[in-house]
């Protein structure tokens, strides 16, 4: 019967009472949180492993993005000729001016020189009239048929 020592408490562990976890063992009443505030008892189906320890959901450290700045492909793709969109960068932009539409603008030069459509088919019913929707069969009546 071989025994190791605890990964929590370093003393030695048997068979008998040793939870294995995480490539390490513990006694049963080791097997807790690493956070030294939390100390909540942990069984195989709630304990988390990260940097060799057991850990609880609440405490298990989050791993931190690592950015490799000066790598090969990061400084090749910095100094890298910027594509330009076809056409674009022989366009004129501006410089920040507001568009403001003025009587000589072209869209109301458009609009003011437009010929004049006369309104259709409505003679001489009054605004506001329901005359003009069905004809002289007016079904809008106030009073409901029976």
């Amino acid at each position: 019967m071989s025994s190791q020592p605890c990964n929590a408490c370093a003393k030695t562990v048997y068979q008998t009472e040793k939870v294995e976890a995480a490539n390490a063992w513990y006694h049963k009443g080791c097997f807790k949180c690493n956070d030294k505030s939390c100390g909540i008892m942990l069984n195989l189906k709630s304990f988390k492993a990260a940097d060799a320890h057991v850990w609880c959901e609440k405490h298990l450290p989050k791993p931190k993005a690592t950015a490799v700045a000066d790598s090969v492909s990061t400084v090749h793709a910095l100094m890298s000729p910027k594509k330009t969109t076809e056409g674009l960068h022989k366009t004129h932009v501006g410089v920040g001016d507001a568009v403001s539409l003025g009587p000589d603008s072209v869209a109301v030069l458009h609009a003011t020189s437009a010929p004049r459509k006369s309104v259709e088919n409505l003679g001489t019913v009054q605004k506001g009239s329901v005359a003009h929707l069905a004809g002289s069969n007016n079904s809008l009546d106030a009073s409901p048929s029976v």
